[in-house]
C-alpha cells in the first residue's frame, strides 16, 4: 500500500523516535566503517576502494524500501502470511542448491543468484521462524506447557530448515536459528524443565556432528578459541588478529581510516570483525558507543512489546528484538574471544544486503507495532 502524506506525517509521530534515530546513526556508522574496512580488498581484488560500500549502499536503501513498506502493511494482514513466509523460507533455502540459481562461493552453497543480486535465504530464515511461531504460539497457547504438542512441532520444522542451512554449510547460523527457536519458546510461556529437556536431547548428537561428521574448520574454530596462540599463523589467526586490532586502538583509537589490521592481517574485517576495526580506529569510545546505541535499540524495543496489548504483536516485537541483540551479542563475543568464530554478522554495522533487508525489515515491523499501539491509544 502507498501511504498518503498525511499518513506519512502521522506515521512519523507514531513511531518511536529513539529506535528511529538510534538505527540511523548505526547505519551511518556501519557505512563509514565498512568503507574503511573494505578500501583495501576492494582496491586488490577489484581495483576499486567504493566496490563494497557502493553494495553497502544498495544494500541499505533495499532495506529503508523493505522496512517503510514493512511498516505501514496491516499487522493482522502480515500474520495471516507467516505460515507463507515459512514455506517459503524452505523453497529458497532447497533453491541454493539447484544449479544455474543457487550460487557458491568458498566452497558454500548459501545465495541465491537474482542476476542483478544474490540472496542469502538463511537471512530471511531468522524473521521467518520469528513471524512463524509468534503468530503460532499466540493462537495455539492452550498447547504451549504439553511437550509433545506445545514443544517438540516447533523443533521439528525448525530442525527441518537448520538441516538445509547445515548443508550449505552453515554450521554458525543453523545454531542461531535453534537458540532463536528456544527463545521465543521461552517467551511463548513453554516450560524450563522442557526446553532444558530438548536442549538434553539435542546435545550429543550436536556433539556427533561437530567433532566425527562436520567440517573440519568446525572443530578448528572450536580449537582456536580455546588456545589461538598454539597455531598463531593458522586456526588462531583470527582471533589473535582481531584482539591485536581492539588492543592498539586504546581509549581514543588509532583514527578514522588508519586501522593497520585492514591491510590483510584481520581475515572478514568488514564482516564478521567490523567491531574489530571499529575498536582499533575510535577506541573504546568507539566500542562503548555502540553499546549504547544497542541498548537504546534493546530498551525501545522492549518499550514497544510492553506497551503492546496483543500476544502476537508481544511476541514478534520480542523475537525481532531477540534476532537483533543475539546476533550482535554473538559477533561480538567471536571478536573478543568470549564465543568461537560463528560467521554472525553484526545487525546494522557489517556489510551484506541480505542481513540489511532483513534486519531494516524487522526493524520496520517494530514501527508497524508502535504505531499500532499508538493508534490504539488515540482510541
Amino acid at each position: 500500500m502507498i501511504p498518503s502524506l498525511e499518513t506519512g506525517a502521522k506515521w512519523w509521530w507514531m513511531i518511536d523516535p529513539y529506535l528511529f534515530w538510534s538505527v540511523v546513526i548505526m547505519l551511518l556508522l556501519g557505512t563509514t566503517m565498512v568503507f574503511s574496512a573494505s578500501m583495501t580488498t576492494g582496491i586488490y581484488a577489484y581495483r576499486n576502494a567504493f566496490y563494497f560500500l557502493k553494495d553497502h549502499i544498495i544494500g541499505i536503501l533495499l532495506g529503508l524500501l523493505g522496512g517503510a513498506l514493512a511498516s505501514f502493511f496491516p499487522l493482522q494482514q502480515l500474520r495471516k502470511l507467516s505460515k507463507a513466509f515459512l514455506f517459503l523460507t524452505l523453497l529458497l533455502l532447497v533453491l541454493v542448491f539447484v544449479p544455474g540459481i543457487g550460487q557458491q562461493a568458498g566452497g558454500s552453497s548459501r545465495w541465491l543468484n537474482l542476476r542483478i543480486s544474490n540472496f542469502q535465504p538463511s537471512e530471511f530464515a531468522k524473521l521467518a521462524i520469528v513471524f512463524y511461531m509468534a503468530d503460532a504460539l499466540a493462537t495455539y497457547q492452550n498447547r504451549i506447557q504439553d511437550f509433545w504438542r506445545g514443544v517438540i512441532p516447533f523443533f521439528i520444522i525448525v530442525g527441518i530448515i537448520c538441516l538445509l542451512v547445515l548443508i550449505e554449510p552453515d554450521l554458525g547460523t543453523a545454531i542461531f536459528l535453534i537458540l532463536l527457536t528456544f527463545v521465543m519458546l521461552f517467551l511463548g510461556g513453554s516450560r524450563i524443565t522442557h526446553l532444558l529437556l530438548v536442549w538434553a536431547i539435542l546435545m550429543p548428537p550436536g556433539l556427533f556432528l561437530l567433532f566425527v561428521r562436520g567440517k573440519e574448520y568446525w572443530r578448528d574454530r572450536l580449537i582456536a578459541f580455546l588456545d589461538p596462540w598454539k597455531d598463531p599463523l593458522g586456526k588462531g589467526f583470527h582471533i589473535i588478529q582481531s584482539l591485536i586490532a581492539l588492543g592498539s586502538g586504546g581509549i581514543w583509537g588509532r583514527g578514522l581510516g588508519e586501522s593497520r589490521q585492514k591491510f590483510f592481517f584481520l581475515p572478514d574485517r568488514h564482516t564478521d570483525f567490523i567491531y574489530a576495526i571499529i575498536g582499533e580506529e575510535l577506541g573504546f569510545l568507539g566500542t562503548l558507543a555502540v553499546l549504547v546505541l544497542l541498548g537504546i535499540i534493546l530498551w525501545r524495543s522492549w518499550r514497544i512489546a510492553l506497551n503492546t496489548h496483543d500476544e502476537f504483536g508481544f511476541l514478534l516485537a520480542m523475537g525481532i528484538l531477540s534476532m537483533i541483540v543475539l546476533q550482535a551479542f554473538i559477533n561480538m563475543g567471536a571478536v573478543l574471544r568470549l564465543l568461537p568464530v560463528t560467521g554472525i554478522t553484526f545487525p546494522l554495522l557489517s556489510y551484506g544486503r541480505s542481513s540489511l533487508l532483513v534486519t531494516l525489515v524487522s526493524i520496520g515491523i517494530l514501527f508497524n507495532i508502535a504505531r499500532s499501539t499508538g493508534t490504539e491509544k488515540e482510541v
